[in-house]
């Protein structure tokens, strides 16, 4: 190991990085001065207003920011359904329309989505952001939670003429600014999204 690094350079979470990757027997010195680096970047007011702690509920900031990388994939993906279709016909919402969206929406989340929410139960917005989505007692959601009970319900709801975009595009995500921090979705799955251990995740 190199004996001339410069610790007080790193940002905290490459001193918290550094502090579970050294041996502590090995440089009981080095392993104490990054300690005490780590609870000096802690009191950082940028640090204390930022700090996140793995297991506590994602902040509305952080869900939105997800949400918003979540839509920008949503639309790029749709861009050749509406070039197959045109607007014109998507606008008349026949049977055809209804059910082609739907079927699309469906099978390009999985693809998309689908080894993030196994794995991690994440979306790209939420694995880009720090937050999955978990049970209610801590756990992670399990796929086939998010998917059927999480995901096609509102998709299911947005095909409702009408009310249904409202209910799932308006209605769902006001549902975050309550007590508990929850959409719609997450009432009805029983889930919430809370911040993931990082490093735990990238070294699965």
């Amino acid at each position: 190991m190199d004996s001339n690094i410069d610790f007080s350079n790193y940002t905290l979470h490459e001193l918290q990085s550094s502090a579970k990757a050294i041996d502590r027997e090995l440089y009981p010195e080095r392993a104490k001065l990054i300690d005490e680096l780590i609870q000096q970047k802690q009191q950082e007011p940028e640090y204390k207003e930022s700090e996140v702690v793995a297991g506590e509920m994602a902040s509305r900031g952080h869900r939105f920011a997800a949400a918003i990388v979540d839509l920008l994939i949503v639309l790029i993906v749709f861009i050749p359904y509406f070039i197959y279709y045109g607007f014109e016909k998507i606008e008349e919402d026949t049977l055809e329309i209804i059910v082609t969206s739907f079927l699309y929406g469906a099978l390009s989340t999985l693809i998309i989505h689908g080894y993030l929410l196994y794995t991690y139960g994440q979306t790209v917005g939420k694995y880009y952001m720090g937050i999955r989505i978990e049970n209610l007692d801590g756990t992670q959601a399990s796929f086939s939670k998010i998917f059927f009970q999480r995901i096609l319900p509102m998709q299911l709801i947005s095909l409702v003429p009408v009310v249904g975009q409202y209910l799932s595009g308006v209605i769902n995500p006001l549902f975050i600014f309550g007590k508990q921090q929850r959409c719609l979705h997450d009432y009805i799955a029983k889930t919430k999204v809370s911040y993931v251990d990082i490093d735990n995740q990238t070294s699965a």
